[in-house]
Formats: structure tokens, sequence, C-alpha cells
């Protein structure tokens, strides 16, 4: 009997883990629905359980495990694909997928908080995404910034300059600070990055003034653009209400590029080309006649035996040609390696930029080098680790404003007539300039304004999964990174040049070196469960930052010819010395629920305290809230025309850091009387100063059309930002000049619109297409203190208006206007704000093979400060400057001005990019190398191909005070926009 017991137990355990153990694997083929292409990396899962899945291979061949002998579902989804569900059972375990195209980006996963994410098409804010192929597909663009002109709706984006090696400032929805920063908050791979516009000194040598005006180059040039998967764009508080304090401007999030399992590829990329000026305005003819009217009567001789030996030996010198049309070579070459395992993947890269510029001894120069590696060290701990080396070497030039120092080509040509030689004798000397204070041959051959950055950034992630059920999973998550930047300047003006020989100390040079070291921490939970229909999504977590600079700037005056070490002139002095500490920590809150992705809604806060506030112990609480309605999953909607239809809602609040040291009154040195000491600053510290802050609300439609084909997608946002930051000018009894305050109050109200789709999709064209519309109005609601005119160079010329009621965009000048005290007493003139901004983009593919792609951009409206005009018109060299237009027997030029002459319509229309490329047939590349190699493709493009404005200027887009975030729309010189053309070849092996 015992016997027949235990045989009865042995066969129920076998039965029972056959019943446990029964289990099926599905293999398959992941293809594109259009090209038929395998799809490497797409992440295949089983719907009733996501924590099971594996990805595709180099074939897009997928193997998977399902746990039960029962019927369930998989679910394929990819970058750019709309996700795919596949049924799958014991009797059908083999399966070919074939992924459709997501030209909307609906399935794309965005940032939705520190530490979660959402399928844009359950997004409830207007969060903008750059691909890597919209961000570098089209053309090669030298710096990462200045690759998102025309496809960020809700940017305002200027530059410097077309100097070579970048500086560009973006502003995000209008103002959000009067004096301090309007640049948004860059984070790399989760990294807290500097994107400084650090200073070089130029402007100290050149009598130009502070260093706002040294036409420097802003720190994200450093990035390669190529190494670029995706950049998001938080615009707005409602946004990046996460991000706290340093998320006033906005939050620019960039990812870069990742390893994938599989066979590891290499791609070899090499861009050859060239660049010339994208405008140039010509230069006036001089006469006898013009001598006569320009100079006064004791110069006229000199002036007119000047241009008669000029006529005699044909010598005439358009300077504009000479010192800025110079063809520049441009090369980038790039080499990548990635590929990996289940367990490891990794990505490698390589760049080098060569970039001559279109004036003499100006160029750019990156050398960068980048790992990234992913690694799944068991079956519930990741590590990722990203390093990335650059160094840069910038040489800009002489270019923008001076002060009697003659150190700027615009400037020095501006009054040079075209009959007098100034370039260098056959013995090597350089003619003296009789018309200004510098020969700028002689300053272009032999001074120098250089650059060089040494940059290291570091980032790493350690995910942690606690636990996991089909239903729920709990898992921690700890970043950090570190940004170290050096940059060593050096600004040398030698002994020969003609202004330095007027000195007591001729020969000046200043170094600088500036060292920045960002660190950021961050770690965090999230907690993922269902209850019913409903998905939970809860994070929390602390962060911490810490950002130091060391500036150091020496100068060094009278030196030893041919000599730039400081030690080698007779007056030696520290010109500036820098040290800064910050300290800052926040935690964080968010609570997700999706119901069906029919409705989706976000509540969270987080809490900030830095050491740059008067009490560096006090948190600030940044709340934020959202909700997104998915009215297309309620009912049958299939068959109609509205795929998708989307209201949303959402509302947020952050805050700008205070400037270092603002709430302490500064102490300068002192030599009284022989003994060394220190006195008191002109500005007070306030320690009652706050951070300034910003809340947003806004308000959108998402709307599919045509199964998605097309996207439409509305938003309109209220932006009030209070404590905004102004010096406070105090009475001259209390011994000093002014104290910041906290008084302002400004408002931005604006629209942004896209359309986007396919309106042509047939076996051999396909055609995509998407327009951008925005508009910001900015309105100053409270001042606070008296109204009051600052910026630019005075009211003659025209200057900027701060009052309760306008904007601090509005340009004023003369003439005056008495007893108008709301304007400051003088005429309106226009205001810097364009009325709106339009992009049109363009993908063709034809034939597979063959694709092509441009870029429009409209901005209507927005007026410059005109000074490079006003400077020509000065200098009798601008175009038609002896026209009579109004026929009153007076030339233009001698007509009475005020400020209104120089203030002008600054609209334009720009074809940014074009390109052509044609990818050439497997059946060729396969014959080539044992058919090693994989893909070959060529083609050309130009970036910055066509300019249309009536604009008197180089470029109506650049400004001499580009980085500021209220008067940005000087124009002073600047060097001339560069047209970039190149060729390129792309081998894939």
């Amino acid at each position: 009997m015992m016997k027949h017991y235990l045989r009865l137990v042995v066969l129920l355990l076998l039965v029972g883990s056959g019943q446990a153990f029964a289990q099926y694997t599905v293999t398959g083929t992941v293809k594109d629905g259009k090209t038929g292409e395998p799809i490497i990396g797409a992440n295949v899962y089983l719907k009733e359980n996501p924590t099971k899945g594996t990805l595709t291979d180099a074939d897009g061949k997928f193997s998977l495990g399902v746990p039960t002998n029962q019927e369930a579902t998989l679910e394929i989804k990819f970058l750019g694909y709309f996700l795919q569900a596949i049924p799958v059972s014991p009797s059908q375990t083999s399966v070919s997928v074939s992924l459709k195209e997501d030209i909307t980006n609906l399935e794309e996963i965005v940032v939705s908080g520190l530490a979660s994410s959402v399928k844009r098409s359950n997004l409830a804010n207007a969060v903008t995404s750059v691909s890597a192929k919209e961000l570098t597909g089209t053309t090669t663009i030298q710096t990462t910034d200045g690759a998102l002109y025309g496809k960020v709706v809700g940017a305002n984006i200027r530059s410097s300059g077309g100097a070579p090696g970048g500086g560009i400032s973006i502003q995000l929805r209008g103002i959000s600070s009067l004096v301090g920063a309007s640049q948004p908050l860059i984070i790399l791979d989760g990294v807290y990055i500097n994107n400084a516009s650090q200073r070089t000194g130029r402007a100290t040598l050149t009598g130009a003034g502070a260093s706002n005006q040294d036409d420097g180059a802003n720190r994200l040039a450093d990035i390669n653009p190529a190494d670029i998967e995706n950049i998001e764009i938080l615009k707005g508080p409602s946004a990046a209400a996460i991000y706290g304090t340093r998320a006033n401007a906005g939050v620019v999030i960039i990812t870069t590029k990742k390893g994938s399992s599989g066979k590891t590829k290499i791609s070899f990329s090499q861009d050859i080309g060239f660049a010339n000026p994208l405008r140039l305005l010509g230069v006036d003819d001089w006469s006898e006649a013009k001598i006569n009217e320009f100079f006064p009567e004791a110069r006229r001789a000199i002036e007119l035996e000047r241009y008669r030996k000029a006529v005699q030996t044909n010598t005439f010198i358009d300077y504009e040609d000479y010192f800025y049309n110079n063809k520049a070579l441009l090369s980038n070459t790039r080499l990548s390696l990635t590929g990996g395992t289940d367990k490891t993947k990794f990505y490698i890269s390589g760049n080098i930029a060569d970039e001559n510029g279109t004036i003499r001894n100006t160029g750019f120069e990156r050398y960068s080098l980048r790992t990234n590696i992913d690694h799944k060290i068991n079956s519930w701990l990741t590590l990722g680790v990203s390093s990335n080396y650059i160094k840069t070497n910038t040489d800009r030039g002489f270019t923008g404003n001076q002060n009697n120092s003659g150190a700027s080509i615009g400037y020095s040509i501006a009054y040079v007539p075209n009959y007098f030689d100034l370039r260098a004798n056959p013995d090597g000397s350089y003619p003296d300039n009789p018309y200004f204070a510098e020969n700028p041959v002689a300053l272009t051959d032999k001074a120098t304004n250089n650059s060089t950055v040494n940059r290291f950034v570091q980032a790493f992630n350690l995910g942690i999964d606690i636990f996991k059920t089909e239903k729920s999973f709990l898992k921690a998550s700890i970043v950090g990174g570190l940004d170290y930047v050096q940059n060593t300047t050096l600004i040398h003006m030698p002994e020969d040049l003609q202004y330095q020989r007027a000195q007591a100390n001729p020969g000046d040079v200043l170094w600088g070196k500036q060292e920045s070291t960002n660190t950021n921490f961050q770690a965090s939970l999230v907690y993922n469960w269902n209850v019913g229909n409903v998905n939970f999504n809860s994070s929390g977590g602390i962060v911490r930052l810490d950002f130091k600079d060391n500036v150091l700037f020496n100068r060094s005056r009278g030196l030893t010819p041919g000599q730039i070490n400081l030690s080698q002139g007779t007056v030696q002095s520290i010109d500036q010395q820098f040290f800064q500490n910050v300290q800052e920590a926040g935690l964080f809150l968010q609570q997700e629920a999706n119901y069906l992705d029919k409705v989706i809604g976000t509540v969270g806060i987080r809490w900030d305290k830095s050491s740059l506030n008067a009490d560096h112990t006090q948190f600030y609480a940044f709340p934020r809230a959202s909700l997104a309605v998915n009215l297309a999953k309620f009912g049958d909607w299939s068959g109609r025309t509205i795929n998708l239809l989307k209201p949303r809602i959402a509302y947020g609040e952050t805050a700008g850091p205070v400037s270092f040291g603002a709430t302490f009154t500064s102490l300068g040195g002192a030599n009284i009387g022989g003994l060394l000491g220190s006195v008191v600053g002109n500005t007070i510290g306030n320690n009652a100063i706050r951070p300034e802050s910003a809340s947003e609300l806004e308000m959108g439609i998402d709307a599919g059309l045509f199964d998605s084909r097309v996207l439409l997608e509305a938003s309109y946002y209220i932006k009030n930002t209070k404590n905004n930051l102004q010096n406070l000018s105090l009475s001259p009894s209390t011994g000093v000049t002014s104290i910041s305050s906290n008084e302002a109050e400004l408002q931005n109200k604006g629209i942004e619109l896209s359309l986007s789709g396919t309106p042509v999709e047939l076996t051999n064209i396909k055609w995509n297409t998407r327009i951008m519309y925005w508009q910001n109005r900015v309105k100053m609601t409270k001042l606070g203190i008296p109204t009051y005119i600052a910026g630019a160079f005075g009211s003659s010329l025209g200057t900027f208006l701060y009052s309760e009621g306008y904007s601090p965009t509005t340009i004023v000048g003369t003439p005056a206007v008495p007893n108008s005290p709301s304007t400051g007493n003088f005429t309106v003139l226009g205001n810097s704000l364009p009325k709106f901004t339009m992009s049109w983009s363009n993908n063709l593919n034809i034939y597979k093979n063959l694709d092509f792609s441009f870029l429009f951009e409209w901005k209507k409206g927005g007026d410059n400060i005109n000074l490079s005009h006003y400077l020509l018109n000065g200098g009798g060299t601008a175009v038609g400057w002896m026209d009579d237009k109004n026929g009153n027997g007076v030339i233009d030029a001698r007509e009475p001005t005020t400020a209104s002459a120089w203030v002008q319509d600054a609209s334009y229309v720009k074809l940014r990019e074009i390109g052509l490329y044609y990818t050439l047939p497997k059946s060729f590349t396969s014959s080539i190398l044992n058919g090693s190699i994989e893909k070959i493709r060529i083609g050309s493009s130009v970036n910055n191909a066509l300019l249309f404005t009536k604009y008197h200027g180089y470029d109506p887009e650049t400004s001499t005070f580009g980085a500021q975030s209220v008067a940005n729309n000087v124009d002073i010189n600047p060097y001339p926009t560069q047209r970039r053309v190149f060729f390129h070849l792309t081998l894939d092996f």
C-alpha cells in the first residue's frame, strides 16, 4: 500500500511540475514597414508582464520565452515607430512584424519628471523634441545650439556674430529676467553643464567696456552635435517646475547616443566644404565731389592728392571684401563604433572639426572623444557610464565694438576711404591709418584673440530593480555627474601696432585662466502600480548641486618686443580675480496617474535651498500640476478623420538663482598713503533679496488626423515673473549708489502652433513637412521704482524703456517728448521682439535612396539698433552716401538725424538648411570589400544658404549684446555670418 501512495505522490509532483514549468518560445523578425530593412534594438516584451522582454539583434531577429502555456500578446516598440501588438500562442510561435513609422512622434518617450517619462501622446505639456536626424541630418552645424534655429517653437535665438566657435543665446517663451540670465538650464546625460559665455578680455584691451562685449563663445559650443541622439526642451515653468531654482528660463535636456546589442558597427563620416559671407553691404565709391563734401576744407588738399594717386595707379580697395570675403576651408571628420551584447552595450566616437573663418587668422578647432557604456551587472542592477573629453581652440579676431583703440575691423574700415592703401609695404611694415586709431590690416595680421578650452564631462547612472511583479515594480536610481571646464584666453596687442606706439607703455597682453567645476548628485525612487484600470507612478528623491569657479586675469603692458610673457612687461597688474562656490540642495515628489491612456494627470512639488539666498537654510517650494484627456480613446473612433484629440492644461512654478554676492556688500582693495586696506563698493548688499520666480499656466490641444498622418499642436501660455532683480538708485547722501531690489514683475503671453504630417506617401515618394508659428508679448506689470531708460548707448542712438505698462524691449530715443514720464520723456521708436516667427521644414524621400530636405525661417518684425549703419554713415562709406532721395538739395547723410534713423526693422526670411543625399544601392555596396561595407551615403548641403531682408546690416539676428536678456538687439560691426557649403561621405561597416 505504501508503494502505491509513493507512486501517486511522484505522479502528482510530475504533473504539477509540468504545469508549473510549461512554456513556449516565440521567435520572429522585426522590419521597417516601408523599406523592409531589419530594425536593430527594437524592444519586444509581453504585454501581460512588461518586465519580461528582449531586444532584436543585428538582423532584426528575436527570441522570447513565454512563461505559461496560455495565449499572450507581444508588444514591439522602437523609437520613431508606432507600438504594435501581436497575439501569440503555443500554436503560433513564429511571427514577422512590420513596424509603421511614427511621423508625428506620438509614441516617443518624453521626460515628465526627474525620474519619470511618458509617451508624447499622453503628454500634458508642449515639450519640443529634436531628434538626431532633425539636428544634423540636413547639414553640418558647427555648434549644438546653432542647430536649433527654426526647430524649436517658442524659441528666440540670437548670435553675437558669425565668428567661428559659436556665441549663441536662446530665450524660451520670452524674457524671464531683467538683469539676470534668460538662458535655459542645460542638462547633458544627467549632468548640469556649464553654458556660460565666458570672458575673454577682448573688450578690456579694445576699450569696448564690460565683458558682455567680448564676443566670446558660450560653452555649449564645445559639445559635438553628431554625438547627440535627442534634445528635449521644457520651455516654461509648467513643464520645468520639477527642476526648481534653475529652471526659470526653461530646461534643455540633451541625450547622447547609446550602444545596441548585436555585431559591432563602424561608421566613418567626412565633411569637406568652404564658407563665404552670407551677405556683404558694399562700400560707397569716392569722387572729388564727395571728398569736397565730406572733408573739412583743411583736409581736402591731401585727400584729393591721395584720391588722384589711386586713380592713376588703379589701387582702389574694397576693404569690406578684403577683410570679410576670404574663402574659408571647412573639415569635419567623425568615427564611431557601436555594438555590444545583451549585458553590455557601448558607443565610442571621435570627432575632429577644423574650420577656418572668412576673416584671415580666425578659425575653430574641436577635438572630441566620447565613450558611453551601459552594463547589466545582473538581473536587478544596471550601470551606465558616459565620458567625454573635448578640446577646442578658437581664434575669433577683432570685430564688434571698441573705444578709441581702433581694435575693431568694422569700426576702422567704416572711416577709411577706398583710395587709401592700408596693406603692408614691401618691407613688411604697415602704413599708419590717418583716418582712425589703428591700421586694421596690421591688427588682423599681428594681434591675437585666442581661447583654448579643455573640458571633461563625466556622467553615471545606477539603476536598481528592488522588486517586480506582474502589476507593479519598485526601482531606485542614482545619477551623478561632473563638468570640468578649463579655459585659457590670450588677448595680445603687439608693441608695433599703430595705437600701441602712441601709448606710454606699448605692447599689451591679457592672460585669462578660468576653471569651472560643476557636480551634481541625484537619488530617487520610482514605484509603479495598478489599481483596476488606473496605472500610478510615484517618484521622489533628493538633488545636490555644487558649482565652483576660479577666475584669474593678469595684464602686462610695456612688453619687450616679440614677447607675450607677463613678466616681460614693465607694468603688471591683476585685472580680475574671482572665486565662487555655490551649493544647492533639493527634494522632489511627483505622482502620475494614467487611466487607460484616456485621462493622464500629474501633480508634483520641488523644494530647493541655495547658498546664494540671503537665508541659505530656507526651502522654496515649486509646485506643478497637469491634466490631459485623450478624447479619441473614449468610444469607437475608428474610421473617423480625427484619431487623436487631446485637450491639456498644465501649471507650474520655477525660480532663477540670486546673483552671486548680491546679499553682501563687496570690499575693494585700496592703497591709502602707502597702506593697504579695503573700501566699501558702490553697490551695497541686500540680505532680504529673494530668488526671481515665475509661474505659468499653459493650455493646449493636440489633434491627429487621417491615422496620425497629420498632427496639430496648439498652445497658449501666460507666464508671470515676480521678484525680478534690478538695481535701485540711492540718494548720494548714503555714500553708495545702488542696491539690488526685488520690485519688478513681468508677464509673457504667447501662442505656439505646430502642424506636421505626410502629405504624400506613395511607393517611391514620401514627403514629410512641418510648419511652426510662435509669438510672444511681454509687459512690465510692476516696476516698483521710477521709470528709467538703460541699455545700448544712450537716447541719441536708441535705448530701452523700463516703465509699467510697457515691454522692457521697447526702444526709445530722441527726439525728446516733454511731459511724457511714462516713456522717459522720449519718443517710442520700436520694439526688439518680433511680431511672430515661422519655420517650414521639409524632407522628401525619392525611390528610397534619394533624400532632399530644407528649412526656411521667417521672422516678422522686431527692431534692431543698427550702429553699424551709424558708423558707416559717419565715416562716409555707407552705400548711397551722396544720395538726395527727397530732392531738397541736401544729401541724405547731411540731413538732421535722431535715434529713429538707427532703429531699423530686422525682419528676414532665411533658407537655413538645404541638403541632397544619395544612398548607393545595396547591390553595389555588397560587392565592395567582400560585403563588409553596409552603406555608402554621399551628399551636399548648405547652412545659411539664402537671406532675404531689407535690413541694412550683415545679419539682422546678430547682436553685440546677444547673451543679455534685454538689449540683445544692438548691431555694432559684428563678424559677418558665414554661408557654409559642404560635401559629405558616410561609410557604414
